[in-house]
């Protein structure tokens, strides 16, 4: 899970909630582990757990190749400077387009190596997996971000019982943790240092309005000054007019995108956005902890109550771990406790002892002056992702997701590479390349939220599947794949092939189990014949005696 800090996360943070992947729980360990310098730990392009590990995975090589589309646009606009917009320039930089704008409603983030990064109210921790360090190598920015990443590779958990689990990861790489506006950061120094002469970053920058031309040329985009509170519905926050060949969505889950909402008004436009209500809602507040020097700092610590209470921590690069209590809002009584200093306090020593004395008095009261924060609830665009040559959706617009399992900013940035594909294969040209970009990851989209949301129901749709999982690949790993949320982790597996690999799964362990049941009821009718029935016949025929 992500962390955010002390004191409430910034608001800038907190407005790209959506926008931000938590990384998988990781798995962990006891002694304190030394960090290898990055040139060591990368190998085939991913950051790998020990020197034979391997990358898995099909070829992709095109999104790392520098080429020059014969066919690109004159210019284009993306909307949304987080990491999904500033990757997806960086990209089409490397294609050869020139006069790329972004543009990011919010401030602009301090530099990577500003030591606010220190401070816990600037840790909204995003989770890097092999499927994001696949695409950090290929446009050339990995290294700048690990440097600026912690390591997770480990989990260490405490269930309601109290009692410690530890279980070490085996994975083919490890899971970066860096804040999200510290990501941001790294992207955009990667911009500013390699790509100025092609991409322009603004700040403060808000689309306010969207309009397609009839004949498909050019869209229309209003511009104007955002800030950090700003209201985008607001008409005296209308600017200037630009008009360019193509826009790129890419401004997270809310529908006060301009873009997002003009194309899923147009009639023309095939795009329809999909949002559910929450049916396992959770607020949160955050606090840091400070772990002794004997204690290691690259797990996810995790602990939970018999009440449903969780804690979940991750690092960050300068050592401090940032905890996330996620709640939920209809428990009245834990939320009233966590708003006062002295009950959180109690709480923390009844509830949470296994972090008693490393955490601050002064931490525990701005924890309880600071305001609940919510998830973002599940959504995606169905139908298509492209309004003909003019535009296309990518990143959390087309996919939002809870940020447990390390899927948001990740999958985010395979759609940048998907996007890339196609644009290649028409050598630039929008009108051929984004209905193909639609087209090959529309259903990806889909299927990733509807695999996250099984994970948000309880024992039969969470749980039990992967118990069941579990159990069969371990008795039959040949025929039967790990759970969905190991699959998840396959940078080879697209969403929805994995989604029809559970389909498979499932349809073959109900017949299996159905089969037990079936032979098991067989074995019980025949015994019942061959002993029961005449035993009880003789029984009978004897009287009764």
């Amino acid at each position: 899970l992500a962390s955010a800090g002390t004191h409430g996360v910034t608001p800038r943070a907190h407005a790209m909630l959506s926008s931000a992947s938590i990384t998988p729980r990781a798995i962990g360990g006891r002694a304190h582990a030394r960090a290898t310098p990055v040139s060591s730990r990368v190998k085939f392009g991913l950051v790998t757990s020990t020197p034979q590990s391997r990358r898995r995975g099909v070829a992709r090589a095109a999104l790392g190749e520098d080429r020059t589309h014969g066919k690109k646009p004159a210019s284009c606009v993306i909307v949304g400077g987080g990491p999904t917009g500033l990757a997806c320039a960086i990209a089409l930089a490397r294609r050869g387009w020139t006069n790329v704008q972004v543009w990011e409603r919010l401030l602009r983030p301090p530099a990577s190596d500003s030591k606010e990064w220190g401070d816990p109210s600037r840790s909204y921790n995003v989770g890097l997996s092999g499927r994001g360090q696949s695409v950090l190598r290929d446009i050339g920015a990995l290294d700048t971000v690990l440097d600026k990443c912690a390591v997770v590779k480990g989990r260490m958990d405490w269930g309601p019982d109290g009692e410690p689990k530890e279980r070490l990861a085996n994975k083919t790489y490890d899971t970066q943790v860096i804040q999200r506006d510290r990501l941001v950061a790294c992207l955009l120094e990667e911009v500013e240092d390699k790509y100025s002469d092609a991409i322009k970053v603004k700040y403060n920058a808000c689309c306010t309005g969207c309009e397609f031309a009839e004949d498909g040329s050019n869209v229309t985009l209003e511009l104007g000054e955002c800030g950090e509170e700003c209201d985008v519905f607001d008409p005296d926050a209308v600017g200037g007019k630009f008009t360019v060949p193509v826009v790129f969505g890419a401004e997270g889950n809310s529908m006060r995108s301009a873009v997002v909402r003009e194309m899923d008004e147009n009639p023309k436009c095939q795009v329809k956005v999909v949002r559910y209500s929450s049916n396992n809602a959770r607020v949160y507040k955050t606090i840091p902890i400070y772990l002794p020097d004997n204690m290691r700092k690259d797990l996810n610590y995790s602990a939970r109550t018999k009440g449903g209470v969780a804690l979940e921590c991750l690092p960050t690069k300068e050592g401090l771990l940032i905890g996330i209590m996620l709640v939920k809002p209809d428990d009245e009584a834990t939320c009233e406790t966590l708003t006062n200093p002295t009950s959180l306090k109690a709480f923390f020593k009844e509830e949470f002892p296994m972090f008693n004395g490393f955490i601050k008095e002064k931490d525990i009261e701005a924890m309880a002056n600071s305001k609940f924060f919510g998830l973002p609830n599940f959504g995606y665009v169905a139908n298509g992702l492209n309004m003909g040559g003019m535009a296309a959706l990518l990143g959390d617009t087309i996919h939002t997701v809870k940020p447990y399992f390390g899927l948001g900013v990740n999958s985010a940035w395979e759609d940048v590479r998907i996007l890339i594909d196609a644009l290649d294969d028409a050598d630039g040209d929008t009108a051929v390349a984004l209905p193909k970009y639609s087209k090959n990851r529309a259903k990806d989209a889909e299927a990733l939220v509807t695999l996250s949301r099984s994970f948000d129901g309880g024992f039969l749709t969470f749980v039990l599947p992967l118990i069941v999982d579990s159990i069969f690949n371990k008795i039959a790993p040949w025929l039967f794949m790990p759970n969905t949320i190991q699959m998840l982790q396959k940078e080879d597996w697209s969403f929805k092939d994995i989604q029809r690999r559970k389909w498979l799964d499932r349809f073959m362990q109900g017949a299996v189990i159905s089969s037990a049941l079936a032979a098991f009821t067989a074995g019980v009718v025949n015994v019942a014949r061959q002993f029961v029935i005449p035993f009880t016949m003789k029984l009978l025929a004897r009287g009764g005696v």
